[in-house]
């Protein structure tokens, strides 16, 4: 049976647990698309449910502290497959009782642990490669490009840290932005076509500035340069820009 979720954490976690209910151990989990690719299994569309969803996340927890985080970081992947990769890994936790990120020894657990920990690497990059434009009196706003769809992992460190101001940091790959508030903060979706980012000659001036001091010109090492700031994501940097 092929289970269709609406893309959503809590869809996934409800087709976990219709899945379990079932006894369906050929399952596969797909994310609904508008084009439903043709197949000789039998489907179902799973319609989130949020109680089944905290029963699934509840018995997740169980299994120890870091489990349900470490899924729901390799579920921020969106990488094609992961979803079932995802199952693979829940059902050897639930028949162990254990932990399933201890297990290495299935090539599923590994392949999932290597995924979740690629994106904490780039929401921990994130947290250094945002560079804010001052668009108005305490407005502000950053663009970000990252492969994976971390801004959820980012947006408290933001908001805490910045608690009185208002701020605005756009995914552009993912089309989704970080809105801030002193009063607190939330994911939302951007239009397709995003406008470039007004210039800011007193920001923009302060980071070159700030990078210029810092920069010890006998011991430049351009390819050391490139392992701490990948030119993937450099095009946002404002130190970097001309």
């Amino acid at each position: 049976m092929v289970y269709y979720y609406d893309s959503t954490f809590d869809g996934l976690m409800t087709a976990i647990f219709d899945i379990y209910s079932a006894k369906d151990n050929e399952a596969i989990i797909q994310p609904t698309t508008e084009n439903v690719p043709f197949t000789l299994y039998g489907s179902h569309n799973v319609i989130t449910n949020v109680a089944k969803s905290d029963r699934v996340q509840k018995g997740l927890r169980k299994l120890g502290p870091r489990v349900l985080e470490q899924l729901y970081k390799a579920w921020l992947s969106h990488d094609d497959g992961i979803e079932n990769i995802m199952l693979s890994v829940i059902r050897i936790g639930l028949s162990s009782g254990k932990d399933p990120f201890e297990q290495r020894t299935h090539e599923a657990v590994c392949k999932l642990d290597s995924i979740q920990r690629k994106v904490s690497r780039e929401a921990e990059r994130m947290l250094q490669f945002v560079r804010f434009k001052k668009l108005a009196e305490n407005l502000y706003a950053a663009d970000i490009e990252p492969h994976f769809d971390v801004l959820e992992l980012i947006g408290e460190h933001f908001h805490s840290r910045f608690p009185q101001s208002n701020f605005i940091i756009r995914n552009l790959r993912h089309y989704k932005a970080i809105l801030s508030t002193p009063a607190g903060w939330h994911i939302t979706s951007l239009p397709r076509d995003n406008p470039p980012l007004p210039k800011d000659a007193e920001y923009e001036n302060l980071w070159r500035t700030y990078f210029k001091i810092i920069a010890n010109e006998s011991r430049i090492n351009l390819k050391l340069q490139r392992q701490f700031v990948p030119l993937k994501y450099r095009k946002h940097l404002t130190e970097f820009q001309i």
